[in-house]
């Protein structure tokens, strides 16, 4: 009995698996197959489609690994990205829920500094928002025009100025001593 050389031994698998690889894997069927049927080249398609689809699938049976590997290191690439691109945002999202912490409110209703509105919970970063949303709920669709820092009997408000949409100009008084003294300590 004649032996086969390992290196022909070798290259014969090599063939079988990526033939095998080919002819299961359904993409293949679904996509290149029905492009092969669909070529038309006369009377010499009698001859050129089966040596085409030979090709083909020589090809496909010799690079089946190229691909097969390559698509692993593209998925751990895109991986790699993603876990950076979100290592990246980690700080805009500590920003986003400092801006967005929970807040409550006491105090009086606003209109001076002795009923000045007291924001309890609120950080510097979300202190200003707290301000704007409390004006919005008792006043939707109010025109903002500005802001100013007073200090009176030792604690610091933030004084709104805003006009309704009746047009009427208010002036809304914000005890954030509380949020100041915690940016301090």
């Amino acid at each position: 009995m004649h032996s086969v050389h390992p290196i022909t031994l070798a290259a014969i698998t090599y063939l079988v698996v990526g033939a095998a690889v080919v002819l299961i894997h359904p993409r293949l069927i679904r996509d290149l197959l029905p492009d092969l049927r669909a070529l038309d080249l006369g009377v010499a398609g009698f001859l050129l489609k089966p040596v085409m689809a030979l090709l083909v699938f020589l090809l496909f049976c010799t690079l089946w690994p190229i691909a097969w590997f390559n698509a692993r290191k593209s998925e751990k690439k895109r991986q790699e990205a993603l876990a950076a691109k979100y290592e990246r945002l980690k700080p805009f999202g500590r920003l986003y829920a400092a801006m967005n912490a929970p807040v409550r409110y006491a105090g009086g209703d606003g209109s001076s500094l002795d009923q000045a509105v007291i924001i309890l919970g609120a950080n510097i970063l979300s202190g200003p928002r707290a301000e704007h949303d409390y004006i919005q709920q008792r006043y939707p669709g109010y025109e903002f025009h500005g802001q100013c820092l007073k200090e009176h009997d030792g604690r610091k408000y933030d004084v709104l100025e805003f006009t309704t949409v009746e047009g009427e100009r208010k002036l809304m008084y914000f005890d954030i001593s509380a949020h100041h003294l915690a940016k301090r300590q």
